[in-house]
Formats: C-alpha cells, structure tokens, sequence
C-alpha cells in the first residue's frame, strides 16, 4: 500500500495552518489484483457485501444497487486485472489526461468499510480485497471511476487501466466526466 504523505501539500505553510492540512488533508491510494471469471465487471461493496439490493442509480460503466456497485472493466475475463484505488477525505481531483472515460456517481456506505472483488460463479473469500477504511466512515460517498483503453484490442495486465476515487460527499447526479469511444457507442445512459 501506498500512503501519500502530506509532507509536500505542507510546503510553504505556517505550523497552524500545516496542524489543520494534516488534519483534513487524507488519501490512501492502493493497487490491487482482482480475478474475474466472466461478465467483465468488478463489484465494490459494502462491509462484508451481505446487504446488497436493488439498483438504486446507474451512469455509463457504473450501476449502483443498495451496498454494491458493478464496476464495468474493458477484460471480460482474467485473473490479476490491476486497479488502483484513492480513498480520500475529500475529492482527489480527476485524472483527465490519464484516461479516455470518467464518469462519477453516489454510493452509500452503511458501513465504512469496503472491498473489491471481481465477478464470480461462487463467493470465495480468497478473491476478496479489502480497501482501508473510508476515512468519514459511514455515509454517502462520491465513485469517480477512471478507465484507459476502451475499445482497442484487449491491453496486456500490466497497465494502469482501471482507477477509482471514493471520497464522503453530498448526494449528486450521476455525471459522465470525460466520454471516449466505449461511452460514446454504448446505450447507457444516466437513471
């Protein structure tokens, strides 16, 4: 795991304003491996992902349901697929140069804890991986997820491919940030 130190966001501030950035100014960003078996998607849940319900919102590579969203991935299959999570206290900013598609929607956490897991047949804890913790714990939380590499010919693993920022928000609209070519022919469009 990777934790951005806030040294460098500290630079050139008094000692009372560098005691509140440190105080307000948290991101965790992680990669990690999930394997999917087919359906090209990669859930995020909530807690331990045993209250999940209907869908509750949905914005072109993201459908949300109560305690999941079904994050769409450019693999149909594979195990190893690599994506990089930021959970921060506050927006994180998007990646607009880094990624053909972004999009941004609501999910709530009843929890304040969540993980990744990739689709599968059967559960298998094995698979599952766990992100930290949401650092506002409980609430409504901003999903701000980055793809690269749409519609090209499937991409090796070792790319940085799909990015997903989760940080505490007032309830939004879902919006498509920046829309490439996989956006752009699909029928998705916001509910």
């Amino acid at each position: 795991m990777d934790t951005w130190g806030i040294g460098a966001e500290l630079a050139g501030l008094s000692v009372a304003d560098s005691t509140l950035a440190a105080v307000s100014a948290y991101a965790e960003t992680v990669r990690v491996e999930v394997d999917i078996e087919d359906c090209g998607s990669v859930a995020l849940m909530d807690g331990d992902g045993d209250d999940v319900g209907d869908v509750e919102q949905s914005v072109a590579l993201v459908t949300v349901n109560k305690g999941m969203a079904e994050l769409s991935t450019i693999y149909q299959h594979g195990d190893g697929v690599p994506f990089t999570v930021t959970i921060a206290d506050h927006d994180p900013g998007a990646d607009l140069d880094g990624y053909e598609e972004i999009v941004e929607i609501d999910f709530m956490s009843s929890t304040g804890e969540v993980l990744l897991i990739g689709w599968r047949l059967d559960w298998d804890d094995a698979a599952v991986r766990r992100l930290p913790p949401l650092p506002a714990g409980p609430g409504v939380h901003r999903l701000r997820y980055h793809v690269w590499s749409t519609l090209m010919e499937r991409p090796d693993f070792d790319g940085n491919h799909h990015y997903l920022q989760i940080w505490p928000a007032q309830p939004s609209p879902p919006v498509v940030v920046k829309q490439g070519e996989w956006i752009a022919h699909s029928n998705d469009a916001v509910t």
